[in-house]
């Protein structure tokens, strides 16, 4: 029974890695403040809070589904990172030169207790920002000796007193601790509180003065109250910690940069239960998601979920320019309304998956479709109209004519829906899913109304196929390295069966509903 909720490793990989590995560049590097480039303290792109850090990567190996995915190597990753044995370094040396309080087993006490941790996505879309959050006495106490230390060490610092006044708490000494010439943290404790960031710039600006709302964040996790600690967990409707591990992301993540088409989709938990005993996953929703567009899509997708797109704001924002390409902007997406859905098969590549948005009204004219695509076009494509399907002629992609550079894409009105993919076999093929020619999601789903499908086997194929693509035998340290150890785990994930994910009941206050990952059936003929 546990095989059914294979899908929900994808989720609990994803953060989990994000949570424990994160890699940053040091301060000096930084020409300005982070907050600059969009970090918000108050509001995480991805939150855990765990009863042990360094439990987690261990419970996780153990879960179920995950247990089949990952090896110990996934521990043996985290316990030998070069962060973990930099700070445990750091630790002793200051310890020995300083005949400070520290002990050897500091590190241990303070990654065997509860933390929570919270990431934000730098200016390419990756979290790699982050900061933790602990009640930690022995830790906090140790912390605050450093101040002597700090004058005379040359991987210790002070960087500044940050005023805390205005909060209702005294100033804090906020110290640098380099790491490497790649890692430098900051380190603040007030009474049994510790924080730790990944970067003295998540605080600092360049001039070493502390950013006023990240000071003002610094404060409540410093603070004794418990509601003050909780912000990041009251940013994600999130009650308070438990004995699980707790992994969530949130939508503008999860989005790529797209989430203010899809505000519906705020975010995505999962939680482990300690030793791995078992998972369970939700969505948190910001409003009530579309019909389903399952019924449009080809049956037995590599994956497939639904797009939550709020249209009414997409119209504000593609219909807000002026010109040919806003006029045909503002008269095309006045044609979407409904579910959208985005999906990858097999059988295909994976930069050519299919979109499809669901469809009101007349058609737009042939000439608003091609001021329409060249809008939507890479700089370099050229636009060419056809009988059946619209071509792309790009300087990128898969050779699939005689000139390497060109490949066909096809953008195609059927019935109530737009498609569009980089591969025209797709769009064909949902087309005949359309008008009942060919088995669609839908006959598989046994009438649930899954937020998303998956089939292991097909994205065990196409991985190992994308994958082998980029790396020719040429490459051969790399590609042996592919074949021993990811194709392996591909062929075990590829053994899950397929899956989907299904709402269970209503949203909570909070808008959390349940996912509940049942099997999919086999695909059934259609007339």
């Amino acid at each position: 029974m546990q095989k059914k909720k294979w899908a929900i490793a994808t989720g609990a990989i994803v953060v989990g890695a994000l949570a424990i590995g994160a890699a940053t560049w040091r301060y000096a590097r930084y020409g300005g403040q982070i907050n600059a480039l969009g970090v918000d303290l108050r509001q995480p792109a991805a939150y855990v809070a765990t009863p042990s850090l360094t439990a987690l990567s261990r419970d996780l190996v153990k879960a179920p589904v995950l247990r089949e995915l990952l090896t110990e190597d996934f521990v043996f990753y985290y316990e030998a990172h070069e962060d973990k044995l930099g700070l445990a370094g750091a630790i002793k040396r200051v310890a020995y030169e300083h005949e400070t309080t520290f002990t050897d087993d500091l590190m241990a006490l303070a990654l065997d207790q509860p933390a929570e941790v919270a990431l934000w996505a730098d200016d390419r879309g990756a979290a790699r920002h982050w900061a933790l959050a602990m009640t930690r006495g022995a830790l906090a106490k140790a912390i605050q000796g450093l101040g002597s230390i700090a004058a005379k060490d040359k991987q210790l610092t002070l960087v500044a007193e940050v005023p805390l006044t205005a909060f209702g708490l005294q100033s804090v000494p906020v110290y640098a601790l380099s790491l490497s010439p790649r890692r430098t943290l900051a380190i603040a404790s007030r009474g049994n509180r510790v924080v730790v960031l990944s970067d003295p710039g998540l605080l600092f600006d360049n001039e070493r003065s502390p950013d006023p709302e990240a000071s003002k964040v610094l404060a409540k996790l410093l603070s004794g109250d418990d509601g003050d600690q909780g912000l990041w967990r009251q940013h994600f409707g999130l009650a308070a910690p438990g004995t699980r591990h707790t992994l969530v992301a949130g939508g503008p993540l999860l989005a790529l940069g797209y989430h203010r088409f899809m505000p519906a989709l705020q975010a995505l938990r999962v939680e482990v239960a300690p030793g791995g005993a078992g998972l369970r996953s939700w969505v948190k929703q910001g409003a009530a998601w579309p019909a389903s567009p399952w019924a449009a899509l080809p049956a037995q997708p590599a994956a497939c979920t639904a797009l939550p797109v709020d249209w009414a704001v997409a119209r504000t924002v593609l219909a807000g320019g002026s010109g040919d390409a806003s006029s045909a902007l503002g008269e095309m997406v006045q044609s979407f309304d409904g579910p959208a859905a985005v999906c990858w098969y097999g059988k295909s590549q994976l930069h050519t998956p299919l979109l499809m948005a669901h469809a009101k009204g007349p058609a737009p004219s042939a000439a608003t479709q091609e001021a329409f695509m060249q809008w939507w076009l890479p700089k370099g494509a050229t636009w060419q109209a056809g009988d059946k399907a619209a071509g792309i002629k790009a300087p990128y992609g898969t050779q699939k004519q005689a000139d390497a550079s060109a490949y066909r894409a096809a953008f195609r009105r059927a019935g109530d829906w737009w498609l569009f993919s980089p591969d025209e076999a797709l769009v064909a093929k949902a087309e005949e899913a359309i008008a009942r020619r060919y088995p669609s999601i839908a006959d598989t789903v046994g009438g649930a109304s899954p937020v998303a499908v998956a089939a292991p086997a097909q994205i065990a194929e196409l991985m190992k196929r994308e994958t082998l693509a980029v790396l020719p035998r040429e490459q051969g340290g790399m590609r042996q390295a592919a074949e021993t150890q990811l194709l392996p785990r591909l062929a075990d994930f590829g053994k899950l069966p397929a899956a989907q994910a299904v709402p269970q009941g209503q949203p909570d206050a909070q808008g959390w509903v349940a996912l509940d990952w049942r099997p999919l059936s086999a695909t059934t003929a259609v007339p």
